[in-house]
């Protein structure tokens, strides 16, 4: 085969790659623009808030925002509550971003940031996988990921999640560049893109659990103190702590754990963590049937990150998920409501990371079990070789 046939058979194949990926995406998105909502009542407060970036003052952000909330049935609180609540005060990067394109197209112009974020993370994330599982891996995801109504919803709606994801992302790359090449400028991206996640919703415990968690069980697997994700851990998981505690103090108005007691039925925080196992299996049990009747797809990307979780726990995708997994439980049993996997979408990124492991091995496997020739080894990198293997 000549080399210019090859290559045109390499560029044939990646068209048809991102054609599928590209397909499928605008089809579930636009389903959901057609059928579904783009603006939920939190998306009340990042349009207040971002009419009050353009120069409105407080009264008239807050009408501005009723005339667009009232036809939809969202209530629009008072001002104090509507600029004034502890948990949204923060949350300053979405409507900061969304300026221009509320200024250019109304209201609906703050469901541009969510989108092109979603793109941009999910491109991002496919290119990830196919580089380090190949593409049979990659496109399986894909297509789960972007059929999945839930996952479209949370992103694409005028909300936080998509950047929220995006920074993770972000960080995870800045983080396979550092143990590829430790150079110090890597790291400040790493606490950079932490900080701006952390005000754009408190969610930064799920990437700095999980870079905390890559960190202690690759010593524990490595049989060894020293460990490559020592820094991007201590960078990441200190960051994320040091902007909730500066949060908790600049913006008072919310407690967690006074959420986390009214949500347990209990009054001391005490019984509340006595009574949090009991809760935790019953967020799972109503987010489990709601995807059953309503987002299958989800429910296997699920289903497949958790295989490879256990199956590959030696890896360092294993690890990013526990330690995202252990901090999503943590802010969805402290909230006390079901989410369909909403409080999970900032660490999409080693959902999906597991997910294409388990379909890359059992590729490899059902190959091997065929008695074809696999002298060109299994599609999983060697656990030894993984952190290159996503740097490239």
């Amino acid at each position: 085969m000549s080399r210019l046939h090859a290559l045109w058979i390499r560029r044939r194949t990646d068209l048809l790659f991102w054609t599928v990926c590209a397909a499928s995406f605008l089809l579930t998105y636009i389903s959901y623009v057609k059928w579904f909502r783009l603006y939920y009542p939190d998306s009340r407060y990042y349009l207040a808030r971002t009419f009050l970036f353009l120069g409105n003052s407080p009264e008239a952000a807050r009408d501005l925002t009723l005339a667009y909330s009232a036809p939809r049935n969202i209530a629009v609180p008072d001002i104090d509550l509507l600029f004034g609540w502890g948990l949204v005060q923060p949350r300053v990067v979405l409507p900061a971003l969304s300026t221009p394109f509320v200024a250019w197209f109304g209201p609906e112009g703050l469901a541009v940031v969510p989108l092109i974020a979603t793109v941009v993370g999910v491109t991002l994330m496919i290119v990830m996988v196919r580089r380090r599982f190949g593409t049979l891996p990659a496109l399986t995801v894909a297509l789960l990921t972007n059929l999945s109504m839930f996952l479209v919803s949370f992103e694409t709606g005028m909300l936080t999640e998509s950047l929220s994801s995006l920074f993770t992302v972000l960080a995870l790359v800045a983080a396979w560049r550092w143990l590829r090449d430790p150079r110090p400028w890597h790291l400040v991206v790493m606490g950079g893109v932490t900080v701006l996640s952390a005000f754009t919703r408190q969610a930064t415990f799920i990437v700095g659990g999980a870079f905390l968690l890559a960190w202690l069980l690759d010593m524990v697997v490595q049989r060894r103190w020293r460990s490559r994700w020592m820094w991007p851990g201590v960078v990441v998981a200190g960051t994320a702590v040091a902007c909730q505690l500066l949060q908790s103090i600049v913006f008072p108005s919310f407690s967690q754990a006074d959420q986390f007691t009214t949500q347990t039925g209990t009054h001391s925080l005490g019984a509340a963590i006595l009574a949090a196992p009991g809760l935790l299996i019953q967020i799972i049990k109503a987010d489990v049937l709601s995807m059953m009747r309503n987002d299958r797809a989800l429910l296997v990307l699920i289903c497949l990150a958790i295989a490879g979780m256990i199956l590959f726990w030696r890896r360092v995708e294993a690890h990013l998920l526990f330690g995202a997994l252990l901090a999503t439980g943590l802010y969805n049993v402290t909230n006390g409501t079901p989410t369909a996997f909403r409080y999970a979408t900032p660490g999409l990124v080693f959902w999906v990371l597991c997910a294409a492991m388990t379909i890359a091995a059992t590729a490899t496997w059902i190959k091997r079990a065929g008695g074809r020739d696999s002298a060109e080894g299994p599609m999983v990198p060697a656990a030894g070789d993984a952190a290159e293997a996503g740097a490239r």
